[in-house]
């Protein structure tokens, strides 16, 4: 492994770490930087295309970008949630990229405790643009928490079923 390798492998964490971290902080506009223009999005039994679709996904009802923690005012809020990564596998061929990342989403009931949400695995291909950074270019997002064997996609497969055939053509398998 050379030192290019190393560095690559870093700079791709940093994505997926950032991913994280600006999903806690309802953040979508900083959350789509780390995407491909034309990246594709598979989570939860939705396929979403495109920066302007993500964007639209994360942003949901909000009418503003949150404000970052190291704004005035903003250092003792709590998070919405932490999404905590671990685990990553990331090979580097050349300019593109995979990555598998188990993740563990934690949220707060309604008396304030922490409760898991999700575990699950994200499955990610990835590009250099040309200057230097990596981007997500395919995403999916596979449950370990939702019924069904180990091996098996039963979530995906009703998510699929469901579908018209054109559409579930898009999906990659």
């Amino acid at each position: 492994m050379t030192s290019q390798d190393l560095l690559d492998k870093l700079a791709i964490r940093e994505v997926l770490e950032r991913y994280m971290r600006f999903n806690d902080d309802r953040a979508a506009d900083r959350i789509v930087e780390l995407f491909d223009e034309d990246a594709v999005f598979q989570v939860m039994g939705k396929l979403v295309v495109g920066r302007a679709a993500i964007h639209a996904m994360f942003r949901g009802d909000a009418e503003s970008e949150p404000k970052r923690w190291t704004e005035p005012g903003e250092l003792l809020k709590q998070p919405a949630s932490l999404h905590l990564c671990a685990n990553p596998v990331i090979d580097v061929d050349g300019d593109t990229a995979t990555s598998e990342l188990d993740f563990h989403v934690v949220s707060r009931n309604a008396e304030g405790r922490a409760r898991t949400s999700l575990i699950g695995r994200y499955r990610d291909r990835l590009r250099r643009l040309d200057d230097g950074r990596w981007v997500i270019t395919h995403r999916v997002g596979v449950s370990v928490a939702r019924p069904g064997e180990a091996g098996t996609s039963p979530e995906w497969d009703r998510a699929l079923a469901a579908l018209p055939e054109d559409e579930r053509n898009r999906f990659l398998t």
